[in-house]
């Protein structure tokens, strides 16, 4: 695809905290690290954004190349099928309903500045609850409807995932911005090297194990104090 500059300011946009997603409220379980005292400082959050990266390779950002592929072969049951995976590969509650969550946010916001036949599917079948409109499927759907290329739009969401920790973590942990912003820095390799691996995957590879991540996020829930709301 030949750079257009309009998309590649328009998934900016998207990217920005500005963006009415409400990924601000979520913490992805850090809060519940934060309080256990797992994760205290900078070099703990840099592996917990490691960790959350390498199961993206073999779940959402599967789900993010795929379902362009289903975007652009108009294949709707496929599209159906993606965002039943996402569901069951995000056994704790307040995980699957965050990415739920953000995911029809995104897709709400995005309808708004983008008239697309297969976006307004996908919004229908939620409606109908035929779909939950998990984040992933949204992004990859989005981004194929703006024509950005499947690398840039991983990209973009591993950077994302990475920037909610960071966001989150000024509010956890005892670090300062300065410290957040060298975590984030230090991510672009790791968000790079995840996204050429699950580039190199197939739906036949999806399928995460990440015990410690999953109970984290179920004990969120039973904390006595929360900023956030997984």
């Amino acid at each position: 695809m030949q750079f257009d500059p309009g998309q590649l300011l328009m998934l900016l946009q998207w990217m920005d905290s500005a963006f009415p997603t409400g990924s601000f409220a979520h913490s992805g379980g850090l809060e519940t690290y934060a309080q256990a005292g797992v994760v205290q400082t900078a070099d703990d959050l840099a592996h917990l954004i490691a960790v959350k990266l390498e199961n993206a390779t073999s779940t959402d950002l599967i789900i993010i190349h795929t379902a362009m592929s289903a975007y652009q072969a108009n294949d709707r049951p496929k599209i159906r099928h993606l965002d039943n995976l996402c569901s069951a590969s995000k056994p704790a509650r307040e995980t699957r309903e965050s990415s739920e969550k953000i995911g029809k946010r995104m897709l709400s916001s995005v309808l708004n500045l983008v008239d697309d036949e297969i976006l307004l599917f996908y919004q229908n079948t939620i409606s109908e609850g035929n779909c939950a409109g998990h984040h992933a499927v949204t992004h990859g759907l989005a981004c194929m409807a703006l024509g950005i290329e499947p690398h840039a739009a991983m990209l973009a969401f591993g950077y994302g995932l990475a920037a909610n920790q960071i966001a989150a973590s000024l509010k956890l942990l005892r670090i300062g911005q300065t410290q957040a912003q060298s975590v984030l820095s230090e991510a672009g390799e790791v968000i790079a090297a995840a996204v050429e691996a699950a580039l190199a995957r197939t739906l036949d590879d999806f399928g995460g194990f990440t015990p410690g991540l999953d109970i984290r996020a179920m004990q969120h829930e039973y904390l006595f104090r929360r900023l956030f709301i997984s």
